[in-house]
């Protein structure tokens, strides 16, 4: 039973953060086989997850917001643009704040191939998820290429133990 816990808990981190959920499993005393397998299936099943689930709640903010927006008084919205936008300049110029600085910069630099490279190890699962359900959810190998991604870490996560099996005791 404890067994069965360990890799229902490897499962489910592997869904959140991947790359540190494969010398977690061997530290906590699964083998091989069973690190490779609840680490693998973890990643594919938090990403399709996740994905869907930042789908659903991205169409549910598109319908609020156009809801707020169709309800509520023009006084308020003006009042509630003039705050939002109190750096904007005279010449109605747009000012990018720093976060959607990043987010630009990040998806001028990596793109899709480097979202889908750097989710399971840097950004983490959830984050991958979103950023490609939101930028990249009309491009049909988007999908497939997290997959491929997450495999292929997993691949060089058992080339590293082929490679250093004493790190694994």
């Amino acid at each position: 039973m404890v067994g069965v816990l360990k890799i229902i808990q490897v499962f489910l981190l592997a869904s959140v953060k991947y790359v540190i959920t494969f010398p977690f499993a061997l530290l906590i005393g699964l083998n091989f086989i069973q690190t490779l397998v609840a680490v693998t299936l973890g990643g594919i099943a938090g990403f399709f997850f996740f994905y869907y689930l930042s789908g659903f709640a991205i169409r549910k903010f598109h319908i609020a917001k156009t809801f707020l927006r169709r309800h509520t008084p023009r006084s308020i919205r003006i009042k509630f643009r003039q705050l939002l936008n109190w750096r904007k300049k005279v010449t109605g110029e747009r000012v990018f704040s720093r976060r959607n600085r990043i987010i630009v910069s990040f998806r001028a630099k990596f793109g899709l191939l480097g979202i889908v490279a750097l989710s399971p190890v840097i950004l983490s699962i959830p984050i991958g998820a979103f950023l490609l359900n939101k930028y990249y959810s009309k491009h049909k190998m988007a999908k497939p290429y997290m997959v491929l991604s997450i495999l292929s870490w997993t691949a060089v996560f058992v080339a590293f133990a082929m490679i250093f099996p004493h790190l694994m005791k």
